[in-house]
């Protein structure tokens, strides 16, 4: 049947033809991007630099009109001011008003003018002549013609704060700061701006005229926009350019088209400050640069920014025919090679389709169809390569399935001797042969090892000790996986083949047993012909050897994991697991018989000192020495009191730790455990020899009785360590048998640890406090706080029924905290009442005379605001022996704070004089 794919149902075609897309039209886009984005740089840098150009022309021009304003003005004539002047004044009394002064201050700056006129009075009085006012006449004509052009208005300004029109009028005069005063009185020029919300900028020039003569005033003109920025279209780029001036401080002076500026104004920088050369960020509608112009080289002025910007659909402009080519370039060259594509897909696919069928035919295990390709290329040899594929399957299939099933029951047993049996009986089925043997190496290294031979030709079977020798061992792990021999050959065959030789065989096949890197065992194959195995035989039961090693394996880490799970690796005794399930058998037959079973719970006494003065190795042999005197102790049958009853065998066992325990069943009379306890701590009273040392060791034993002390494994192992507990309560080195009134105390002492621990948070609490009297004067010196516990169920409780307690569970650190904090605050509130001073002492645990105690005293008396040399804290002598080195850099500095110290107990132990000459 012939088949015609289609390339768009198949995965593979939709993805070889993205493939041959891709291929096809991302270089084209890669290259027109670039290119795209090279000239599109190229256009936009070229812009920049026209920007930069015109900014900075435009720039010089301003500069150059600035100057030009300013030479105006220094070449106005004094005689020129005082004739307006009198024309001025001349008119004013013609029409019987003077004009009044302006404004001299405004926002606390004082405007133009403040020193009086030094013309006379006459002068100011007399009317000028016909003369005096034709020349008025001519040398205002020639003001108008000099300055119209360059200034809306100009006016003089004297110090008399009077004004002279010279040309139009201001509006409004200039604020000027006292800097700007300053900068005028020196001869600099002024360039300043007044902004007004919704209204273009006006820009001032001021200069001061200092004259003898009677010439003193400001030239005040207020700029021509026109004149200033009347070169702006001439030094452009284009028409369409929008140019902003702002000063530093963000005011805009000057701004192009209003409606078209407003992107232009988002990139002012407020205030601007930048350099010659900069340019704003890209990715902006506008392509911009700016130019700063520094006035302050010639002028008393700010510096002006130039921001010029251009529009980037401008500055493309020409890029827009090479996108339209770009586009039509890509569509032509994609449609090409979908068709093209589409095309070899087709002739692609056929193949595969039949080499997809004839893979589903081999799926539902039909080896015999073949593929027919004729493509005479490398697809043609892909099926015949398959064709040869599933013929070798076939053959392969038989022999996998047999194998398949000797692996599911090797593999599903863990005994080592149902894997050999297995194993001799299913081999033959995968690899033909007359005879196998299987020689299983023990793991404790023996040499003389058995090895069983199943002979297939009169189906016996038969077990021959061999002796497996150390080069033969080594030749197995070091060698090749598979080994072949022949009996007729003059070199020596190993050992474990002497039984197939033996029986005839002509031809040996060995394959070692090897798990890593560790001999299981061997197996050999024999057959009585001369024909050499077939290679692929070789392969399956090479298969098998493995799969039966890791079964061997398993089965001997199986016996282990057995061994390790119940039994203590370091004493060989049994652990916790195995000592419960020996304990619950126990029970159970004595429930049966009527006996009674006891349980012993043993611990070591102080037995870290022996790990932390001669090492854990050390502690390790004083276990295994213990475990071995508690074996030889329970198995001995008489002792100081009499002969004990034959019926009991005591069983050891190690719980972890220095922890062991003993199982005694059997029991008529319970003073029988009683004998075992003390002829265990006869064996332990011998010395040990650990390493040169004699070490004396000794324990601590609590018996509990079943049914008497506990019906259950649970219960009757905590009254055994309740009662443990309670020999060590005694000093250690004794026994202990359970009793009711252990449980009670070990209940009662629980129940007050747990409300211990909410007291504090309760506020149950109390400070009482003990007056210290000095016997020759009779008066109180000092107070001794003692804490008291108010429990709301027992009342009142003193120190010595919970603070040892507190010590054991590190409650005493924020107990003794909280102590110093309320015995601080109460000698200060007594202070503040007008009592006369004393010291307040508290006790310190050895608990708490850590580093961190000079912080907390500190924080406490600051927190307080009690002088130091009023508080004292009270140590034991037990808390400083044993805390020499520490405790001296403490002490000190809690007596560099100005406390008071004092020892408490001294003499009752170990201390001595040189012990207080020391702290």
């Amino acid at each position: 049947m012939t088949l015609q794919p289609k390339a768009l149902h198949s995965r593979f075609g939709r993805r070889l033809l993205l493939l041959f897309v891709g291929c096809a039209l991302v270089p084209i886009a890669v290259v027109a991007i670039v290119a795209y984005r090279h000239v599109s740089r190229h256009l936009l840098t070229q812009s920049e630099a026209r920007l930069h150009q015109a900014s900075k022309a435009f720039g010089s021009a301003v500069f150059e009109r600035l100057l030009l304003l300013d030479a105006t003005l220094k070449s106005i004539p004094p005689q020129a001011v005082l004739q307006l002047a009198a024309t001025h004044r001349a008119a004013a009394r013609s029409a019987d008003t003077v004009p009044p002064p302006p404004s001299a201050a405004l926002d606390g700056r004082v405007l133009l003018g403040g020193v009086p006129g030094r013309t006379s009075a006459a002068q100011a009085q007399r009317p000028p002549a016909a003369g005096d006012r034709t020349a008025s006449r001519t040398l205002v004509a020639g003001l108008d013609l000099l300055t119209s052009r360059r200034f809306v208005a100009l006016e003089f300004v004297r110090d008399d704060r009077s004004r002279i029109p010279l040309f139009g009028r201001l509006e409004r005069l200039p604020r000027l700061d006292p800097a700007d005063s300053a900068d005028l009185a020196l001869g600099l020029p002024l360039v300043t701006s007044e902004n007004e919300e919704g209204r273009p900028a006006r820009l001032y020039l001021v200069r001061r005229i200092d004259r003898r003569g009677g010439v003193r005033g400001h030239f005040v003109g207020e700029i021509s926009p026109s004149y200033l920025w009347g070169t702006l279209d001439q030094s452009m780029p284009s028409a369409a350019t929008q140019v902003s001036v702002v000063d530093d401080s963000g005011h805009v002076l000057f701004r192009s088209t209003p409606a078209r500026q407003a992107a232009v104004d988002e990139l002012i920088p407020r205030p601007a400050a930048l350099e010659p050369g900069d340019s704003l960020p890209a990715g902006v509608p506008l392509v911009t640069s700016a130019w700063p112009l520094v006035l302050d080289e010639v002028f008393a002025a700010p510096t002006w920014n130039l921001v010029l910007g251009q529009s980037r659909d401008e500055v493309l402009a020409p890029m827009a025919p090479f996108t339209r080519t770009f586009l039509l370039v890509v569509l032509v060259s994609g449609a090409a090679v979908i068709v093209l594509s589409l095309h070899q897909i087709r002739m692609s696919l056929r193949p595969m389709y039949q080499l997809r069928e004839g893979t589903g035919r081999i799926a539902e295990r039909d080896f015999s169809s073949r593929v027919a390709i004729r493509s005479g290329d490398e697809f043609e040899e892909l099926g015949a390569s398959f064709n040869a594929m599933a013929a070798q399957l076939g053959r392969q299939f038989q022999a996998l399935s047999t194998a398949a099933e000797i692996d599911r029951a090797v593999l599903s047993t863990t005994d080592a001797s149902e894997i050999v049996s297995t194993l001799l009986s299913r081999v033959r089925d995968v690899y033909p042969c007359s005879m196998v043997s299987v020689t299983l190496v023990a793991p404790d290294g023996a040499k003389s090892l058995p090895s069983i031979v199943h002979d297939y030709g009169d189906d016996c079977r038969v077990q021959v000790r061999v002796d497996l020798r150390s080069p033969d061992v080594q030749d197995l792990l070091d060698g090749p996986e598979e080994l072949v021999y022949d009996p007729d050959e003059p070199e020596p065959l190993p050992s474990y083949l002497a039984p197939l030789v033996q029986r005839g065989a002509r031809c040996l096949f060995v394959l070692p047993l090897r798990f890593r890197r560790q001999l299981v065992g061997v197996i050999a194959l024999g057959d009585r012909g001369d024909a050499p195995p077939h290679a692929d035989d070789r392969v399956q039961v090479r298969r098998l050897a493995d799969q039966a090693a890791v079964a061997l394996a398993n089965a001997r880490m199986l016996q282990q994991v057995r061994t390790l799970a119940y039994y203590d690796s370091l004493t060989g005794l049994p652990n916790r697991l195995s000592y419960k399930e020996r304990l619950t058998r126990a029970l159970e037959q004595a429930s049966r018989s009527g006996r009674k079973v006891a349980a012993f719970f043993i611990d070591l006494d102080h037995f870290s000192r022996i790990n932390d003065t001669l090492g854990h190795e050390a502690g390790d042999q004083l276990l295994q020495q213990v475990a071995a005197r508690l074996r030889l102790s329970c198995r001995e049958r008489e002792d100081e009191v009499g002969l004990a009853a034959h019926a009991l065998d005591p069983e050891v066992a190690r719980l972890g730790g220095d922890e062991f325990t003993v199982i005694m069943p059997g029991l008529s009379d319970p003073q029988d455990a009683a004998k075992l306890a003390r002829r265990i701590l006869s064996s332990l009273a011998h010395p040990i020899g650990l390493g040169g040392h004699e070490v004396f060791v000794t324990a601590s034993v609590g018996i509990a009785v079943y049914p008497e002390d506990g019906k259950d494994i649970d219960s009757l192992l905590m009254h055994a360590d309740t009662a443990m507990y309670k020999a060590k309560e005694q000093g250690g080195n004794s026994y202990q048998a359970y009793s009711r009134s252990m449980n009670a105390t070990a209940l009662q002492r629980l129940t007050l640890e747990n409300a211990l621990r909410r007291a504090l948070d309760r506020e149950e609490f109390e400070v009482h406090y003990q007056p210290i009297v000095e016997a020759a004067a009779g008066a109180p010196v000092a107070a001794e706080a003692l804490v008291r516990w108010r429990h709301p169920e027992l009342g009142l409780l003193l120190p010595s029924e919970f603070i040892a307690l507190a010590e054991e569970n590190g409650l005493i650190v924020p107990l003794g905290e909280w102590v110093i904090q309320r015995a601080c605050a109460q000698n200060r509130e007594w202070q503040r009442q007008g009592i006369q001073p004393v010291r307040v002492v508290v006790n310190l645990s050895s608990r708490q005379l850590s580093r961190g105690i000079t912080d907390t005293v500190g924080r406490i008396l600051q927190e307080t605001g009690l002088d130091a040399r009023y508080l004292g804290l009270e140590l034991t002598e037990s808390v400083l022996v044993n805390h020499q080195k520490e405790g001296t850099d403490i002490l000190h500095a809690l007596r560099a704070m100005g406390l008071h110290l004092s020892v408490d107990d001294f003499g009752t132990g170990y201390s001595s004089f040189s012990y207080l000459k020391h702290f």
